[in-house]
């Protein structure tokens, strides 16, 4: 799992269907568990999903890479290089679309119930229940949900499930205001990205929103945290803040957010959103079908310029 092993409970909704399916999480390898230069000496070769820009800590893999299946747009300056790799790369809403498709052309026996499950329930809980209007369906992930749907003869809609999954992934009652930033979290030119399960406004009123912000990057030894929240419990909302102690950078970024339409041809449609905090400016999001993968590359992008031009 390319998630370091204190940080995986935190992620309720895995752990919630991994349990379903009868899966022991300490049966999980987890990042932090495998020593790369050791693995490194021996014949190995790696795929990745769900990305195609290896981290820092993962950078020493790259010559292993072989293939890469992913669902967001391609950063073709840092995508890994290697000659031999196989690329699955398309828009979807969910990469477990891509991996379904590519269980299904081999033609192996390999969609026993239990994975079929674990396929189907990311591709619903990705795709907020295959619902269309909210912007990250596509023909492809009904398609391999359909595919699925004919093994495991659900007796739940698809809504009923997303409903199920999205009350785990909110139950956050165990969960402190500091621990919900490392629950989904992406980085992006040393820049960290939480996602959280709820609008980035509710989770800037509690009482220890911005000492746990400061704290969380004072860990990651950065200036800026860009924090993205959606509320899906009746209507979809988003929004999107950043927390800065560089200014400079913030607004860059905020430049870069705005001029999207120029950037990547979709408007975000912000809206500044007052807030207590001094050092967090916060922007409810009008055009909803956005997702944080869209707004990955942006990040990327302002952060690749402001910093090359330093």
């Amino acid at each position: 799992m390319n998630v370091y092993a204190k940080y995986f409970p935190l992620r309720t909704e895995s752990c919630y269907i991994l349990k379903k399916c009868g899966i022991d999480p300490n049966m999980l390898v987890f990042k932090d568990q495998v020593e790369y230069t050791n693995i490194l000496n021996r014949n190995v070769e790696t795929t990745i999903v769900d990305h195609h820009v290896l981290s820092q800590h993962d950078k020493i893999l790259e010559k292993t890479v072989v293939q890469i299946f992913d669902h967001r747009p391609i950063n073709s300056v840092e995508i890994c290089k290697n000659p031999i790799l196989k690329k699955t790369i398309k828009i979807v809403g969910s990469c477990s679309t891509l991996i379904t498709n590519e269980i299904i052309s081999s033609k192996l026996p390999l969609l026993c119930r239990e994975l079929s499950y674990l396929l189907y329930a990311t591709i619903i809980y990705d795709t907020i229940g295959l619902d269309k209007d909210c912007g990250k369906t596509f023909d492809e992930d009904i398609a391999a949900a359909e595919h699925l749907e004919k093994i495991l003869k659900p007796t739940q809609s698809r809504k009923e499930l997303f409903e199920e999954l999205w009350k785990i992934h909110n139950d956050t009652s165990n969960l402190s205001t500091k621990e919900l930033l490392y629950r989904d979290l992406k980085v992006v030119q040393g820049v960290p990205i939480p996602g959280l399960p709820l609008l980035v406004e509710d989770y800037l009123k509690r009482s220890d929103a911005e000492v746990a912000i400061k704290s969380f990057a004072e860990e990651y030894d950065c200036k800026n945290v860009v924090l993205i929240g959606i509320d899906a419990s009746k209507e979809v909302k988003r929004d999107v803040a950043i927390y800065f102690t560089n200014a400079g950078f913030k607004d860059a970024l905020i430049t870069t957010l705005k001029g999207s339409k120029d950037v990547a041809g979709s408007d975000l449609l912000l809206t500044e959103i007052p807030t207590k905090h001094e050092n967090v400016v916060c922007f409810r999001q009008g055009n909803i079908k956005l997702t944080r993968k869209f707004i990955l590359p942006l990040v990327n992008e302002a952060a690749r310029r402001f910093f090359t031009d330093r």
